[in-house]
């Protein structure tokens, strides 16, 4: 019996671990069911209201269209009914899924369970997803930033194909897919690289020339692609009301 344990203890041990590993790469929002929108809101507000920043420890889509009910409609969705921007993104960021009005010809997906780029099956309906409406609306962009996992993420996919994806999370890189964009050139970052052979001596982390991405780098990134989330105040845009709902996701 002791040497029965002695084996099965460390087994276990290491099937946790690998679990572990595997949720911790999964946004915050796909542990955790949604918050129940009547703890958060006495009445859903369908006031038009101005553009909401957001983006800080959130994933999202921009999709190019000028119709964001024609956006709404592509998703499978549950639940869904009228909200401006203050209680959409309220909503989105305790789990549900906010679908914003047009700003600037992109409507906004907001969600803290949007797919991944950090595991196998999260990976497939990441592509899934984003080739669809692509091939819809003819170009989809993803961002998520989570400073606590440190993880940051950007994609891009035109026509239902990928042109760009990149995933980082605490200093491992999931993701490096497709040339650097015009923009990502523009802004100069030179990533660290853990599966570069010159990542095995310990000078390689050392050097100045390299960084991380972190979610400022995402935030820009963003601005070069589509519109920067969280710059909204730095313009008047018109009023306008979009939609709550719970994204259907595949399992």
């Amino acid at each position: 019996m002791k040497y029965v344990l002695l084996f099965v203890l460390p087994v276990s041990i290491f099937i946790v671990y690998l679990w572990l590993f595997r949720k911790r790469h999964r946004t915050v929002g796909s542990l955790l069911a949604p918050k129940p929108l009547e703890s958060l809101f006495d009445e859903i507000d369908t006031t038009p209201d101005q553009p909401v920043p957001f983006g800080y420890k959130m994933s999202w889509l921009a999709v190019k269209s000028d119709d964001a009910e024609r956006v709404l409609k592509s998703l499978v969705m549950e639940n869904v009914q009228p909200a401006n921007w203050h209680t959409g993104c309220i909503a989105a960021y305790h789990y549900h899924t906010f679908v914003t009005p047009v700003v600037d010809g992109w409507v906004f997906v907001l969600a803290v369970d949007l797919p991944t780029l950090y595991t196998a099956a999260d990976s497939s309906e990441f592509t899934a997803l984003l080739s669809r409406l692509s091939e819809e609306f003819g170009e989809v962009q993803y961002f998520c930033t989570h400073r606590v996992s440190e993880s940051h993420s950007w994609a891009r996919f035109i026509e239902g194909k990928e042109i760009r994806a990149f995933a980082y999370a605490d200093s491992e890189t999931y993701a490096n897919r497709g040339d650097k964009t015009s923009g990502e050139i523009e802004l100069g970052y030179q990533y660290f690289d853990d599966t570069s052979p010159e990542a095995e001596s310990e000078a390689y982390w050392e050097r100045e020339d390299l960084c991380s991405p972190d979610e400022e780098h995402v935030m820009e990134i963003a601005g070069k692609w589509s519109i920067n989330p969280n710059s909204f105040e730095e313009r008047e845009f018109p009023a306008g009301v979009g939609w709550i709902g719970n994204l259907v996701r595949s399992h």
